[in-house]
């Protein structure tokens, strides 16, 4: 069980546990699965729907905005756009990696070692090009998936966390492999006598009938096997199609949890250095608490340190006066900042995040209130 607390801000592990917590929030989850399952069969369009749409759901979920996968009311051209521009982003960086494998195969004498080590790297590729994605996603920009400054400075900072995720993203992998299997092998199965029975046949009066009539045997057997095997392959499809999509959702809102500790709200322009990274709470509290002075300190210290320095040299205290600050003058006070000025073209969440295909107000909604949904 994931309780609410673990549900909030960054933690830096259990991320199949938060990502199930989340998928499964609200009742009738399932609704939004089976339907784009039932997608995945549409060419093309399914694909980038059912992507764009787990995309657009990480990105609240990298806001901090604890949210199930929206039910109704999902702007599908939106997701299909948004899966659109994720399949480029992974074209791309799909392109430039094959660039490097055949450079490294090139090489003379070790081209072939660097060619097997540079695979054995590629296979975190899909987490990394699932983080560019995220980001395009998160400034609505296909340019910022492209930021190879600010990816590198996520995956070293964390390159842990995107291990556990790929960790994830192979059991769930296995799994699905597993159940395939098993559903084709019963399929084959139920194959094999009528396979056996046609063998048999020709074999034994293979000699005394015509070619023609081996092939017309040949393709009856094929087409009632097929006939034979289609509720399995239904059911194939079927099911693969429905652990893809639950596996899709899980490990997509894994990368949107792991991107929250890069403190997504105070992003600003796509070119712009990442914030500080934030931490797990739980470190903080292993400390046990914050440090204790063994002595109370005044609330203003520089009192206190005036008539320190007069003790010295015994000589009373000059009373403190207004604005006096050793010789300078005190800052007026400054208005509260009206917020960030608005130019023509301005790439950036900007403390609000851009309204998204999954989100239920006419208006964007405030990040720090997450219940204002």
């Amino acid at each position: 069980m994931v309780s609410e607390t673990e549900l909030e801000g960054f933690r830096r592990d259990r991320y199949f546990a938060r990502s199930w917590a989340l998928l499964t929030r609200d009742r009738g989850w399932i609704k939004p699965v089976l339907v784009m399952t039932v997608a995945m069969f549409v060419p093309i369009v399914g694909m980038f729907g059912v992507f764009g749409y787990a995309l657009e759901w990480a990105r609240l979920t990298a806001w901090n905005i604890n949210a199930s996968p929206k039910q109704k009311g999902v702007r599908v051209g939106e997701c299909i756009g948004s899966g659109a521009r994720a399949f480029v982003i992974s074209l791309a960086w799909g392109i430039v990696a094959g660039i490097i494998m055949g450079i490294l195969g090139a090489v003379p004498l070790i081209g072939g070692l660097l060619t097997f080590v540079w695979s054995m790297a590629n296979i975190l590729f899909g987490v990394v090009v699932l983080v560019a994605a995220l980001r395009a996603t998160i400034y609505k920009r296909l340019r910022a998936g492209f930021r190879l400054s600010a990816i590198r400075q996520m995956l070293s900072h964390d390159a842990s966390g995107i291990l556990r995720i790929f960790g994830m993203g192979v059991v769930g992998a296995l799994i699905m492999s597993i159940v395939a299997s098993i559903i084709a092998l019963c399929a084959l199965i139920s194959l094999v006598p009528q396979l056996l029975s046609t063998a048999e046949y020709l074999t034994s009066y293979g000699a005394i009938i015509s070619s023609s009539m081996q092939t017309r045997i040949i393709l009856e057997m094929v087409f009632s096997m097929i006939g034979s095997a289609l509720p399995s392959l239904v059911v194939l499809g079927v099911v693969s199609s429905f652990m893809y999509v639950v596996m899709t959702l899980l490990v997509t809102t894994a990368v949107g949890l792991w991107m929250r500790q890069f403190d997504v709200p105070s992003w600003g322009r796509d070119e712009d250095p990442l914030p500080a990274p934030v931490s797990d709470p739980r470190d903080a509290a292993s400390q046990g608490g914050s440090w204790q002075a063994p002595y109370d300190i005044p609330a203003d210290p520089q009192p206190y340190a005036a008539h320190q320095d007069a003790a010295e040299k015994d000589v009373p205290p000059a009373p403190a006066q207004d604005g006096d600050d050793q010789g300078q003058p005190t800052p007026a006070p400054t208005a509260p900042a009206e917020g960030p000025a608005e130019t023509e073209e301005q790439d950036m969440p900007a403390g609000l995040p851009e309204r998204g295909p999954l989100d239920d107000q006419p208006t964007p909604f405030s990040a720090e209130d997450p219940s204002a949904r």
